[in-house]
């Protein structure tokens, strides 16, 4: 096989033959067989490549994004595609031979510029995430994942103001005492 792809716990190791699938594939094969079983790759870790490479392709993940090295005569410089029309699947696509640094830092516009109200909300939220701790920073990394995910930042808070409400709602009930009669 190509690509093998292994758990541990809550880490997953994809290991692979170059000679018979790059690693844009399989990066890309990895995280849609993971996501058939429900799982959300959010993080990509390469071990073995080279620094700029590896640095590119795990600030691309956090985003939810796929690296694309490509040479088609389409892309002449880094960018962020949307894949499909509801904007939850998109790539970033570098041209082959560009410099990886320079496309790192251009990663974080080209974003915005490819998905401008998620690109709004995840900075509303990583203002608020450096003020907080504990379960607060823990609701707000869940919240720019499900974000990412959905691409429907007003759902995303609608959802989740209603399951805090919920919450609230169901301490209060619980923590009233009942009359006796």
């Amino acid at each position: 096989m190509a690509i093998k792809l292994r758990c541990d716990g809550d880490f997953f190791t994809a290991t692979y033959d170059p000679d018979r699938a790059s690693l844009e594939a399989v990066v890309s094969l990895a995280r849609v067989r993971l996501y058939t079983d429900g799982i959300t790759v959010s993080e990509v870790i390469l071990e073995g490549h080279a620094p700029d490479l590896t640095t590119l392709h795990h600030a691309a993940s956090k985003l939810l994004l796929n690296v694309e090295i490509t040479n088609g005569p389409l892309i002449t410089e880094p960018i962020v595609k949307v894949l499909d029309e509801d904007s939850r699947q998109a790539a970033y696509f570098v041209p082959v031979g560009w410099d990886l640094t320079d496309a790192l830092s251009r990663l974080p516009a080209s974003f915005a510029a490819a998905r401008p109200k998620v690109a709004r909300a995840l900075n509303r939220i990583e203002g608020a995430r450096m003020s907080t701790s504990g379960e607060i920073r823990s609701l707000l990394d869940l919240m720019v994942l499900l974000i990412l995910e959905t691409g429907d930042p007003e759902g995303v808070y609608d959802e989740v103001m209603r399951v805090l409400h919920q919450v609230g709602a169901g301490t209060a009930a619980a923590s009233t005492p009942t009359q006796a009669a």
